[in-house]
Parts: C-alpha cells; sequence; structure tokens
C-alpha cells in the first residue's frame, strides 16, 4: 500500500501520543529498502525519526521516560493492523542523540539520505547535519563493517544450520554495509543507495547489485542460482580482504563531538 506524508505524520503522531508520554513528534523519514535502493511492491514502509519530552521527566527515576516507542516491529500492533505495512521506531531525542554520537550508520543514513516526512525543527535538522559532517567519518566506517560481519554470520554462513538464510536481501545487506564502509572512509560522505556505492568504490560491482535487486524484487525466485551465489559470495570475501585500517577519532575529538551534540539536543528540546 502506498501512503502520503500527510498519511504517515497522523500514524506517527497517533502512536507517539498513545505510547510517550507527553510525547511531541518532532522529525521522521523513510529509511530501510527505500533508502538502499532495493525496495518492492511488497516492501515494507520504515520510518523512523524522534520525539521529545519534556526535560524534567529525567528528573526523577520512577518517571524517566522510555527510550523509544515502536509499532509493528515484532509483529503487528493492537490498533494498527490496517497499517500492519508501516514500522514506526521513534526515539526519545536523547537515545537519537545517543545514536549520533555512536556513529551508528543508521542514524546517519537517517540524517543523510532518507526521503523526510515531518519536519518540525527544520533549522534545528540542518544544523545537525552540518555538525556532523564537519566530523566525519568518525567511527562510521566501523559501524558498517559491524553490520556486514554480523548480518554475514548470522545468515550467510552455511555452518548456522537454523538462522541460515540465502536470500537476496541478506547478500545485498552485507554487500551494501561493505561497500558502505569503504565509501565513507575515503569520501568522509554518507551513501545508502547500493547502486550509487557500487559505482562510486573501486572494487565495487554495479551489475552484480543490479542482478541481485532484479532476484529480489522477483517473488517467484526467493534464491539466487548457484552461478550467482558464488559470484556474489567471491564479491564479498574480496571486500572483507579489501578493507582498510579504520582509524578512529582522537578521544579529545570525541568529546568535542559529544560537547556539541549535547548543547544540540539540548537547544532542539527547547524549540
Amino acid at each position: 500500500m502506498e501512503y502520503t506524508d500527510e498519511q504517515l505524520r497522523d500514524i506517527i503522531e497517533q502512536a507517539v501520543g498513545e505510547f510517550a508520554t507527553d510525547g511531541h513528534p518532532r522529525w521522521y523519514a523513510i529509511t530501510g529498502s527505500h533508502t538502499y535502493g532495493f525496495d518492492s511492491a511488497s516492501s515494507d514502509i520504515d520510518v523512523r525519526g524522534f520525539h521529545t519530552v519534556d526535560e524534567d521527566r529525567y528528573a526523577y527515576l520512577a518517571d524517566e521516560p522510555d527510550q523509544e516507542v515502536t509499532i509493528n516491529m515484532d509483529g503487528t500492533t493492537d490498533g494498527y493492523e490496517h497499517v500492519s505495512d508501516v514500522d514506526l521506531r521513534s526515539y526519545e531525542l536523547r537515545h537519537f542523540g545517543e545514536h549520533i554520537v555512536g556513529a551508528n550508520y543508521n542514524a546517519m543514513e537517517l540524517l543523510f539520505c532518507a526521503d523526510k516526512v515531518m519536519n518540525g525543527v527544520p533549522l534545528a535538522m540542518g544544523g545537525l547535519r552540518q555538525l556532523v559532517k564537519g566530523y566525519l567519518p568518525l567511527d562510521v566506517p566501523h559501524t558498517y563493517l559491524g553490520m556486514a560481519k554480523s548480518n554475514y554470520y548470522s545468515y550467510l554462513d552455511p555452518e548456522k544450520d537454523e538462522a541460515y538464510d540465502p536470500r537476496p536481501k541478506k547478500f545485498l545487506y552485507v554487500y551494501r554495509g561493505l561497500l558502505g564502509a569503504i565509501y565513507t572512509h575515503e569520501y568522509g560522505e554518507i551513501v545508502a543507495d547500493v547502486r550509487e556505492l557500487a559505482g562510486s568504490v573501486d572494487m565495487g560491482r554495479p551489475e552484480l547489485v543490479a542482478e541481485l535487486i532484479e532476484v529480489k524484487r522477483d517473488n517467484e525466485r526467493e534464491f539466487l542460482a548457484d552461478t550467482l551465489e558464488e559470484d556474489v559470495r567471491i564479491e564479498i570475501s574480496r571486500l572483507f580482504n579489501a578493507q582498510p585500517d579504520f582509524e578512529s577519532p582522537s578521544q579529545e575529538r570525541r568529546e568535542q563531538f559529544m560537547t556539541e551534540i549535547d548543547q544540540w539536543m539540548r537547544s532542539t528540546r527547547l524549540t
């Protein structure tokens, strides 16, 4: 099902109003396969963003707000059956800031690449993008590489009998993570689309990505042909071996970044 931005905003406001005490929706975008470049007609709509609660909610241990609000993430949420294909994760601002400080690749892609559906703090978000851009790559290459390793060993290792799941989507996740790590390291920028990454990284194979996406979008071909699977496994192995030594920011730079994000959160909460 297709949704307008207005319909998605209504879902966000309903969910945050229901599950976040004194929560105020602020900024949201569509991420997931729509941002990665391999969405299909059956893809869910993955909405991510943040809300705020009044800062005095943090004054008492018993009243500390939840870190996030979710609907339809682990099965369909009661009362949201009519929008079961919309997955919402709304971070409380402080938790969103923690993801940014942690150089989480998901948060970075949300900030720089995703299509916005709600923006109640446009000046603040423009300021955040400029702030973060001045510090990149941070540890983003490490988080991309960590994602690629986790997905490979969780789903694509033939020795994992129970979790083994060699569908094209799983290969695309791993391949995208490996390309993203190299790209962010080389250019100090964030790109989420696997096709763009494959065309920008020297070792990328755009034609291989196109073939994987075609198979993923073909509901009658759930798994890869043996020759294609062998090809993509070889490329994944090459990319794993080609990962450079990623330098981490100095402790002084980390602390400076955290201080500036703290200031940004304080200002945004009051906006």
